[in-house]
């Protein structure tokens, strides 16, 4: 992260910051992502399957450090200063989304989309310049 009196970051340090918050974002607990349609406790069946590992489904990732979250917190804020639309492929590419998705989705070809994710990240250096 820069801090006021650091040098400016180049656009390979703001990327990296960004995609490492999307993954903090990402292994941060789901909360009630699932609704509950009961209130009835879940009913075990049989003690094989309390002694068993659990084979379905994949594993939750590891919880995110505290210093992860407090950068993700600021990366986010980052995000601000950009405009509404390189914020939005900004932060899709930093989640890993795939260019000819975007394209998809957007509309228009790559080669546009990068320079909107140049300018935003251009945008996101001038803020951190200023701080």
């Amino acid at each position: 992260m820069t801090r006021v009196g650091q040098e400016s970051p180049d656009d390979s340090d703001v990327r990296s910051v960004l995609e490492e918050a999307a993954e903090t974002l990402r292994r941060l607990p789901a909360g009630l992502r699932r609704p509950r349609l009961t209130s009835w406790p879940e009913v075990v069946r049989d003690s094989s399957s309390l002694l068993a590992p659990p084979t379905e489904g994949r594993t939750r990732p590891a919880a995110p450090t505290p210093g992860a979250i407090d950068r993700m917190d600021e990366a986010l804020m980052w995000l601000l200063a950009c405009d509404g639309e390189a914020r939005r492929l900004v932060w899709a590419r930093a989640c890993r989304v795939p260019w000819r998705k975007l394209e998809d989705l957007d509309g228009r070809s790559h080669v546009t989309l990068r320079k909107i994710v140049s300018r935003g990240h251009d945008q996101i250096r001038r803020h951190l310049g200023r701080s």
